[in-house]
């Protein structure tokens, strides 16, 4: 990541629990805030960029800093890297800005890797989002245990946000009827991006789990029915300017994973030197 600023927004990782928890691993839920920051690599700068964020996160580390975040790779799209920070309300963000500056050493060690950091990008966007608990589906998961996420944004017609919602919930009951075998946050864009906009995230295993998206898919519109499924395209059509897809895998080299997430898979998250 290549701004000071950015790093000092960090907060504990979406999906963290209370502190008597930490280090124990296990399923927890989404935070209420996420904050996304998007950083397009310049081709062939992958391994330059992992060695900076790398830097970056031995930095907060030696800093004991108590600020945490997952890195993501992109396999689909634009060369580019995906930063997830999760954060319990708007104050718990706000007080989080002032880490690195309360520590003078810290902030112009990571100062200088930022601007390394920086040479490896063309560009950055942070944007931040709501948790929507009404609109997300299936039991928290270990986030640890993901190595990979698919990332689903919808940016709507102007005006049209509540009859989207509403279609989304029509959704929700087939998913429901139907067993669907997932989890996914959704999340409402408050800043950094056309309004309205609904970013949805789905953790991953495995790449295998894609394979039984048809099976899955084709279960849910039977439990849609016909006119189920009339409706809902309408919904869609009606409300919908574009969608875009990604895929990201989880990687440590641009994580600074809390304990919790450390704690699920230590060999995934603390991987050796040169590794």
């Amino acid at each position: 990541m290549t701004h000071t600023t950015l790093r000092s927004l960090v907060s504990r990782l979406a999906f963290l629990v209370a502190p008597a928890l930490l280090a124990q691993g296990g399923p927890m839920p989404p935070p209420p805030l996420m904050l996304f920051v998007h950083e397009a690599v310049k081709p062939g700068r992958g391994a330059a960029h992992e060695a900076t964020e790398s830097a970056w996160s031995r930095a907060l580390a030696r800093g004991k800093a108590t600020d945490h975040y997952l890195g993501m790779s992109a396999l689909t799209g634009p060369s580019e890297a995906l930063f997830i920070m999760g954060y319990g309300s708007y104050a718990d963000w706000e007080a989080k800005q002032g880490e690195l500056d309360r520590d003078p050493a810290l902030k112009l060690e990571v100062e200088k890797v930022a601007q390394q950091d920086g040479e490896q990008l063309s560009s950055t966007r942070s944007v931040l989002g709501t948790l929507r608990p009404d609109l997300g589906y299936g039991p928290p998961v270990e986030i640890g245990k993901m190595r990979y996420m698919r990332v689903r944004t919808f940016r709507l017609k102007q005006g049209q946000g509540k009859a989207f919602e509403a279609g989304v919930k029509t959704a929700l009951a087939a998913y429901g009827k139907s067993h669907y075998p997932a989890s996914f946050a959704f999340y409402e864009v408050a800043a950094g991006a056309w309004s309205p906009t609904y970013i949805v995230l789905r953790p991953l295993k495995n790449l295998g789990e894609m394979d039984a998206f048809d099976t899955a898919d084709k279960a849910f519109m039977e439990a849609l029915g016909e006119e189920g499924q009339k409706a809902m395209q309408k919904v869609f059509t009606d409300t919908v300017a574009g969608v875009e897809n990604q895929l990201y895998a989880f990687n440590p080299k641009l994580s600074y994973p809390g304990p919790d997430t450390v704690a699920s898979d230590p060999a995934f998250w603390t991987p050796k030197p040169g590794k």
